[in-house]
């Protein structure tokens, strides 16, 4: 449930929204009758303004069972009367409060605690004044309620709330909903400062540690505690923010989430190594550093891999073998093999690292050739990072004969690609390290070269288990991201995402190498799903269709891969390098349907396809990447530039887009500019269905059929009017207003 929604119900019972919680403000006492004069003048109502939301901070301390929490909140009364006010705080309907206590102003309040059944008539009162479907979400919960007096004209009203709860199992995950998605203000108002600080304490080792659609920063404190904060200014809240964590003794934690919608299923699995394994339980690595010394890497380019280099190799272990091969218009090798990290030779790689200097031409292909012929000759994890700031000039140049190096190899190198710059050919680097289970990482102009080496460093450093594959027995995976399963270093979470079919329970186990023997993890996955994961089937779509851009880049354009891209970008709202018109189409009048097809049709020259370097050709690289990962980065997408075939015509900035696709619970919705309505994605561009079903908005039918269909109340948060399909049926909700 939500912890700050502010709604503000002014005198003469009209309501305004402003912050998680409800502030209703109640009507002045009566004033005693004035005589009457002989011809009485109208006397203006007063217009209260809605509470302002100047901060709000949630401190959230959770454990295996039980969360405390704190809710820090700011509001502003700008009118210029005192007023008195009924606070309104959501409670989950999950939860178990053991103790709860309100402080306004430094006074401690009595409050009274409403169980959902008592909570839902008020809940609905309220909704049906605020029209507010975002309410909706909580109209089966609890709820607070605490009289504020009085709130001063033109003043702060700080307000602290504290309770505990007891949290809730979705088989091996813990989860633990904030509900943020009430704290949404009204109209065009934002939160000022928003933080969520949280802190996890477990008996067993932390494994998955999760906020799904949050960019939240996650820093390990031991083995059994962790830290998760995230941050946002003049923010609007569009959905609850939710911390899923799993803790066990494994040295390999494994952990399924499932959702079902309709009858396919989709999955995250997560993977974990203990955070805290022994120096002996950590394999030994044969890491060999491939760097570019040509012309172009003169000045700080070159300082600053130097530095990285020395912090790369005074952190290897007595178990670990290395090698530097420096390559310019030569192929410079420290060893013509990998060695020992002993003194000796770190000593001389101190100097070799010293002696670097820039000049020459970029051979890159003979760079491969050699780190293919001498890299990961033992029993050791082989890694590789191989990087570079141009293009091929000395050699073989065609980036498709370098790339059949790797192709012909026997070799089981790890290699990881670092573009400096923008002068990089992205599809090489791009197919080195695809063709080898490794990652690219660009490094853009006036990005630190230093510490972008030395942070990638410090993920590979400790490989736990490699080689993995993933038994479901009977299960059928499909269209599975990443296809090939990554090692698994100490430190990492790696997050595999995709679809199966089946219900009930099934073994899974997970295999891999560790120290050279080949371990096993049996796990379980509940294939009927969980309604509170409705987030998957978009974070798969989003990854999916970064892989599908990754192929199309680097492969060529095949129609098949084409439509793929086109169906889950229209169906999920994601904005491709084939989609950008179709998403923002619905919403255009026609007059701007026109201008947005002239713009388009003068992009389609930079294709991103057609690209292989320059700003452009890293930029959709990243986006990719980062799609991968399961980033939405829509927002970034159309607001590139100088733009690529991907980007949005001007005419549809990211603030305008923002108006005309809306994701609610595990679906998108297209404004249509033609009837000022939200429609279901699943509903073709072009067609306009007779629905089954109509209802008006916060009738007595709208909530009879709300208890029929409880996803609906998810869905409204698109907007009304809407017209959205639910277990086969057209269902259209009307504006009372219509």
């Amino acid at each position: 449930m939500s912890f700050h929604r502010f709604c503000l119900l002014a005198m003469l019972g009209i309501l305004h929204t402003s912050l998680a919680c409800l502030i209703i403000i109640d009507p002045p006492h009566p004033i005693p009758p004035r005589p009457v004069p002989p011809h009485p003048l109208p006397r203006p109502i007063p217009q209260l303004q809605p509470m302002q939301v100047r901060s709000h901070r949630a401190s959230l301390e959770l454990t295996d069972r039980f969360a405390q929490v704190t809710v820090n909140a700011t509001f502003y009364n700008p009118n210029n009367q005192r007023i008195e006010g009924t606070y309104i705080f959501p409670i989950a309907a999950d939860a178990a409060l053991s103790s709860f206590a309100m402080t306004v102003n430094g006074k401690t309040l009595e409050a009274e605690l409403l169980p959902a059944d008592k909570a839902r008539s008020i809940y609905e009162s309220i909704v049906r004044s605020m029209r507010d479907p975002g309410l909706l979400e909580y109209i089966d919960q609890g709820l607070l309620k605490a009289r504020v007096f009085p709130i001063e004209p033109n003043s702060e009203v700080k307000i602290q709330l504290t309770y505990e709860q007891t949290l809730v199992r979705d088989g091996a995950v813990t989860r633990f909903a904030y509900p943020l998605l009430s704290a949404r203000p009204e109209g065009a108002q934002s939160i000022a400062s928003v933080v969520i600080d949280a802190t996890l304490s477990t008996k067993a080792p932390i494994k998955t540690l999760y906020a799904p659609g949050f960019d939240a920063q996650v820093s390990r404190q031991g083995n059994t505690g962790a830290r998760l904060t995230w941050e946002a200014t003049n923010h609007t809240p569009d959905k609850d923010f939710q911390i899923l964590f799993s803790a066990d003794g494994d040295k390999i934690g494994v952990d399924f989430l499932g959702y079902r919608k309709g009858d396919q299923g989709y999955f995250l699995i997560f993977i974990s190594p203990n955070s805290e394994l022994q120096a002996e339980e950590i394999a030994a690595k044969d890491i060999t550093f491939v760097v570019d010394t040509s012309g172009s890497m003169t000045g700080d380019k070159l300082r600053q891999t130097q530095q990285a280099l020395r912090y790369c190799i005074n952190n290897l272990t007595h178990k670990d073998h290395f090698n530097i091969i420096a390559f310019a218009t030569d192929v410079n090798p420290l060893f013509e093999e990998s060695r020992p990290a002993d003194e000796a030779n770190l000593k001389a790689a101190r100097e070799f690292i010293d002696g670097m200097r820039a000049r020459g031409g970029t051979a890159i292909s003979d760079a491969l050739a050699k780190t293919l012929a001498t890299a990961g000759r033992g029993e050791a994890v082989p890694l590789v990072v191989f990087l570079t700031d141009g293009l091929p000039t000395i050699g073989d140049v065609d980036p498709q004969q370098i790339l059949k190096q790797l192709d012909n190899s026997q070799r089981r190198q790890r290699i990881f690609t670092f573009g400096v710059g923008d002068d990089v050919n992205t599809r090489l680097l791009d197919g080195i390290a695809s063709r080898s289970r490794g990652y690219t990482t660009y490094v853009r102009p006036g990005e630190d070269l230093e510490l972008a080496l030395t942070g990638f460093y410090e993920k590979v450093a400790s490989p736990v288990m490699t080689d993995l594959q993933l038994d479901t027995g009977d299960v059928r995976l499909s269209e599975s991201i990443p296809s090939q399963l990554p090692d698994l270093f100490r430190g990492s979470q790696l997050i595999l995402a995709g679809q199966y079919t089946g219900t009930g329970t099934k073994a899974f186990t997970l295999s891999g190498n560790v120290q050279g023997a080949r371990e096993r993890f049996r796990f379980e996955a509940d294939l009927n799903g969980s309604p509170h994961h409705a987030f998957i089937p978009r974070l798969w779509a989003i990854r999916r269709v970064g892989q599908l851009q990754e192929a199309i880049r680097l492969n060529g354009e095949k129609q098949e891969l084409v439509d793929e891209v086109k169906r889950l970008g229209r169906e999920y709202g994601i904005a491709t390098s084939y989609t950008s018109f179709l998403i923002v189409e619905e919403g255009l009048a026609v007059h701007e349907r026109r201008a947005a097809r002239e713009e388009l049709d003068r992009m389609r020259p930079q294709s991103a396809v057609q690209m292989e370097s320059g700003a452009g050709a890293v930029r959709d690289a990243q986006a990719s990447q980062q799609m991968k990962q399961g980033r939405d980065n829509t927002s970034d997408f159309y607001a590139a530039a100088p733009a690529t075939q991907g980007a949005a015509p001007a005419i549809v900035t990211p603030e305008r887009l923002d108006t005309l696709i809306a994701h609610a619970g595990d679906k998108t919705f297209y404004f249509r500019h033609a009837d000022s309505t939200w429609y279901d994605s699943l509903i073709p561009p072009n067609d306009s269905p007779t629905p089954q079903l109509s209802v008006t908005a916060w009738s007595e039918d709208f909530f009879e059929l709300l208890r029929k269909h409880p996803a609906l109340k998810s869905y409204l948060k698109a907007g009304i009017p809407l017209v959205v399909r639910i277990d086969g049926m057209t269902i259209r909700v009307t504006s009372p207003n219509d």
